[in-house]
Parts: structure tokens; C-alpha cells; sequence
């Protein structure tokens, strides 16, 4: 089984936040963690505006497997609800359904995105 890994989650794993240490925790002990390769652009995005070194974000980037968007996922992005998720957000939800059965749920922080995981039957879980 596989937990996909949204933005959210992953910056807990490189910054100080109220939610990093049980994040650091639960990574630490799965290891089938995948998300997409949007990951890798909004993480190194994000590390900019923190101050945070590329070479620690490329560090914790290896230890997630990273899957190449499809065509299919940008199409099937565009038309998930609610209408208030953000493109990005759209697109790592539809990354995470192309999994399949084999999606344990999705780990992120993000308010909207939890909402449209829930809408899409999906379990999603953010240590505390």
C-alpha cells in the first residue's frame, strides 16, 4: 500500500512547525511514499521563499518516490470538486486517485485539499 504525499506534509519534513515532529515521526516509519513530480517544483518553491537550502529539499525530495504527471491526470484535475480547490491542489488529488487500489490515503495539512480527498472517498491522515 502506498501514502501519497502532498506539499503540505512534505515541508513539515524540512521546516519547524507545530506539526513537524509527528510528521518526521510517521515518515520514519512507512516507506511507500509517493507523490508527483509537482512535488519537487513546489517544495524547491517553497525553500526559496523559507530561506532553506536546495540541497535539503533535494535530500528529503530522494526519499519520496516522484511519478510523472499523465496527460489523464491534468484532465481528470480540471474537473474534480469543490470548486474552491486550487489547480494544484486538483492535481495532486488526481495523481493520487491514477494509484488505484493500491492508495492508503493521502498525507497533507491543507484545508481544501483534505475537503476534496474526503468528497473522493479518500482516507487522509496529518500527524499531529
Amino acid at each position: 500500500m502506498v501514502w501519497y504525499l502532498d506539499t503540505s506534509a512534505f515541508l513539515k519534513l524540512i521546516t519547524l512547525e507545530d506539526e513537524s515532529q509527528a510528521m518526521r515521526s510517521w515518515f520514519r516509519s512507512h516507506n511507500s511514499i509517493w507523490s508527483s513530480h509537482l512535488l519537487h517544483a513546489e517544495a524547491l518553491r517553497a525553500g526559496a521563499r523559507l530561506g532553506i537550502s536546495s540541497d535539503i529539499i533535494e535530500d528529503a525530495l530522494d526519499t519520496v518516490s516522484l511519478v510523472l504527471p499523465s496527460s489523464t491526470t491534468f484532465f481528470d484535475a480540471g474537473r474534480l470538486p469543490p470548486t474552491t480547490l486550487r489547480a494544484i491542489d486538483a492535481l495532486h488529488l488526481a495523481a493520487a486517485m491514477e494509484i488505484g487500489d493500491d492508495l492508503e490515503g493521502i498525507v497533507a495539512y491543507d484545508g481544501r485539499l483534505i475537503e476534496a480527498a474526503h468528497a473522493a472517498s479518500i482516507e487522509v491522515f496529518s500527524p499531529r
